[in-house]
C-alpha cells in the first residue's frame, strides 16, 4: 500500500470514529431528537436562548459594576467597594422613590386590570361587530403611536392650559393643576397599560364556555352573580398574566412618570437615568437596577407560586 493510500485509509478511519463519536454522544441526550420535529423545535428556540444568555450576562455585569469604586473623573476604578449599597441601605430618598414606584405600580395594575377585564369580556361577547370593530379600534390604535408621544397627548389634554382646563373655563369652574400630581402619573399609566392587561385577558375569556354562563342564569344568577361567580374564575389564568405583565412594565416606566410626573413623583428608573446621564455614577445606577429586578422578579414569582403562570405558560398537568 502506498503512502498515499494509506493516507487516505488513516483519514477515513479519523471521520468514521467522529462519527460515531456524534452519534453516540446523540444518543445519550436527555430527550428524544429524533424525529424532524424536535429538531426544529430546538432550532426555533435557540433565538430565546440566546436572548435570555445575554439578559443573564448583563445581569453579572450589573452585580460586577455594583462593587466598584465611583470616580468623578474615571466613572469607576476597579477596586471592589459595598459603599454603592450601604448607600442604598442609609438614604431614605432612595426609600421614598422605591415605595412610591411599587405603590403607584400596584395601584395601576388594580386599575387596569380592573378596567381590562369587563372590556375583554365585551369584545368577546358582544353580538355586535360594529360594536366589536369599535372596541377593537380603540384597543389596538394607541399601540400605533409610543409611550411617549401618549404622554405629550395627556400634556395636552391635562396641562395648564389644556383640553380640560378650557372645559372647565366654559363652564365657569376653577382650573385645576393635575400635571406634575399623582393623578396625572395614574391616569397616564392606566391608558398605556390597560391595552396590554385586555390583550392577556382575551384569551383566557374567549375559552370559558357559554353554556357555563348559561347554567348559572338558568338557576337564578343574574348578569352581575354570573359575571363574578362564573366568569372571573374561569378568567384567573388571564388575570394572573395580565397582573404580572402590567406590574412589570410599570415598575420599568420612565417617560410617563418623567412628564406626567412635573420631576417630583420620580420612579426608580427615573432615579437611574440620571445617575447614568447626569451624574455618570455608573456603580450606584448598576445597584438600583440591581434592586429594580429583584422586586420585580419576587412579585412574579410570588404571583407564579399562588397562582402559576396563567395564559403565559401551561399549567402543571396540561398536555
Amino acid at each position: 500500500m502506498s503512502i498515499r493510500d494509506e493516507f487516505q485509509h488513516q483519514r477515513l478511519r479519523a471521520k468514521w470514529k467522529v462519527m460515531d463519536g456524534l452519534i453516540a454522544a446523540k444518543n445519550r441526550l436527555p430527550l428524544d431528537t429524533s424525529s424532524v420535529a424536535d429538531r426544529f423545535g430546538y432550532v426555533l428556540i435557540a433565538p430565546s436562548i440566546l436572548l435570555v444568555s445575554f439578559l443573564a450576562v448583563g445581569m453579572v455585569m450589573l452585580a460586577w459594576y455594583s462593587v466598584l469604586t465611583y470616580d468623578t473623573i474615571e466613572i469607576f476604578v476597579y477596586e471592589l467597594t459595598l459603599d454603592n449599597w450601604m448607600r442604598l441601605v442609609e438614604t431614605g430618598a432612595f426609600h421614598t422613590v422605591f415605595l412610591r414606584t411599587l405603590l403607584y405600580s400596584a395601584l395601576v395594575t388594580v386599575g387596569s386590570v380592573g378596567l381590562a377585564v369587563p372590556y375583554a369580556y365585551l369584545v368577546v361577547r358582544t353580538r355586535r361587530p360594529v360594536f366589536r370593530y369599535v372596541l377593537l379600534f380603540g384597543l389596538f390604535v394607541p399601540f400605533f403611536t409610543g409611550v411617549i408621544i401618549r404622554a405629550y397627548g395627556w400634556l395636552i389634554v391635562l396641562g395648564k392650559n389644556g383640553l380640560l382646563n378650557w372645559g372647565l373655563n366654559a363652564l365657569g369652574i376653577e382650573t385645576v393643576s393635575i400635571i406634575g400630581t399623582p393623578a396625572a402619573i395614574v391616569v397616564g399609566l392606566l391608558q398605556y397599560l390597560m391595552p396590554f392587561a385586555v390583550l392577556m385577558l382575551t384569551p383566557a375569556i374567549a375559552s370559558i364556555d357559554t353554556d357555563l354562563e348559561r347554567a348559572a342564569q338558568n338557576c337564578g344568577a343574574n348578569n352581575w352573580e354570573t359575571f363574578r361567580h362564573v366568569v372571573l374564575p374561569l378568567a384567573r389564568p388571564g388575570i394572573t398574566a395580565a397582573t404580572i405583565v402590567v406590574f412589570t412594565l410599570s415598575m420599568a416606566n420612565y417617560a410617563i412618570p418623567n412628564l406626567l410626573g412635573g420631576g417630583t413623583n420620580s420612579f426608580v428608573a427615573n432615579f437611574i437615568y440620571s445617575k447614568v446621564f447626569d451624574m455618570m455614577n455608573y456603580p450606584f445606577a448598576a445597584v438600583l437596577c440591581i434592586i429594580l429586578v429583584l422586586v420585580a422578579s419576587v412579585f412574579v414569582f410570588a404571583v407564579f407560586k399562588l397562582y402559576g403562570t396563567g395564559t403565559l405558560g401551561v399549567e402543571a398537568g396540561e398536555q
